[in-house]
């Protein structure tokens, strides 16, 4: 829960900090302003904007809700960063959460001064030392709440990390979503990216090559998850959840778990040929109906490939059960 909350975290924000981009190069170049490079000047902003004399006028001045939202943004960022630093007890928690904030405030800062790295010629935002003293304070005044991180985490609790553990349908869902959720982040960051630079280098949207690039980027998420699969016989999903392919397969069967699986489902939802959306449909029913209609949980594809799945901390040789592995 908390690696996905740091996840989540982490996405909200990038969004909020540097989304939504310009849809040109002339475009920033005409929100573009000088950096703000006077300490607290939002304290001027406030009053211009009529002060605050208490919470309601607090809530209605623009000046301060935006500083109160800067220094709430990076609250949870002191709170993870201290609460990694007392499990492994280095140095002072308040002050690594503080250069936390420090440190990742500058690199946005310094992302939108620079059009995201030189990618536009002109800053869209603006850079503002001020948001970098409220951010910072952000992240000060999160290390305090470091401690019920620990009490949402249970770090009291132990378990042993090599003992085998039982193939629920829940545990093979997950690796499915992880699949899922891998191939189509992939591929939304390629089609932006190369969105982006097709743009930056002026090339018409609706050219020939533009279509081509973007539908070339679709395949790419399959690729490399056919690659992962032909290397180590499993899907990135089913490296995350901790399962493996029983006996070993070789590589036609390699090759019929991609393509009755994950990478199969991306490369047919990525595909314009005709019924491709079917039957990329179909396949994701059959994946999720295989979960629960096969034996061990091996799903769909692994059935069709005679294969069956096991816990990877499993002894070779074993089954789940503790007898000796039978394959079909």
């Amino acid at each position: 829960m908390l690696a996905f909350a740091t996840l989540v975290y982490a996405l909200a924000l990038v969004t909020y900090t540097l989304l939504p981009l310009p849809e040109s190069a002339a475009v920033a170049c005409r929100v573009s302003g000088p950096p703000q490079l006077q300490a607290f000047a939002f304290l001027g902003d406030i009053q211009r904007e009529g002060g605050v004399s208490g919470p309601r006028s607090l809530l209605t001045n623009p000046a301060a809700v935006q500083v109160a939202f800067n220094v709430l943004l990076f609250i949870p960022l002191g709170a993870l960063v201290r609460h990694a630093v007392l499990r492994h007890r280095v140095g002072s928690g308040l002050l690594v959460g503080a250069a936390a904030g420090v440190v990742v405030s500058l690199v946005i800062e310094l992302t939108q001064l620079t059009g995201d790295w030189f990618l536009y010629p002109c800053s869209y935002r603006l850079f503002d030392v001020d948001d970098l003293i409220a951010n910072t304070a952000g992240a000060a005044l999160g290390t305090f709440a470091a401690p019920l991180l620990a009490l949402i985490v249970g770090s009291d609790r132990r378990s042993d990390a090599d003992a085998p553990r039982r193939v629920t349908a829940l545990r093979r869902f997950f690796g499915m979503l992880a699949d899922v959720l891998a191939i189509s982040f992939t591929t939304g960051v390629l089609t932006v990216g190369t969105a982006l630079a097709l743009t930056v280098l002026g090339v018409d949207d609706r050219s020939r090559l533009t279509v081509v690039l973007l539908a070339a980027v679709a395949f790419v998420a399959p690729a490399v998850q056919l690659v992962i699969v032909l290397a180590s016989g499993r899907t990135l999903g089913e490296h995350v959840t901790r399962v493996r392919p029983l006996p070993l397969p070789n590589v036609g069967q390699r090759f019929v778990r991609w393509g009755l699986g994950s990478g199969g489902w991306a490369a047919l939802s990525g595909s314009s040929l005709p019924f491709s959306d079917v039957l990329a449909f179909l396949l994701a029913v059959a994946a999720v109906v295989g979960v629960w209609a096969t034996r061990d949980r091996r799903g769909f594809a692994s059935a069709v490939a005679r294969l069956g799945i096991v816990d990877d901390r499993q002894p070779p040789g074993v089954a789940a059960d503790g007898l000796e592995a039978r394959h079909d």
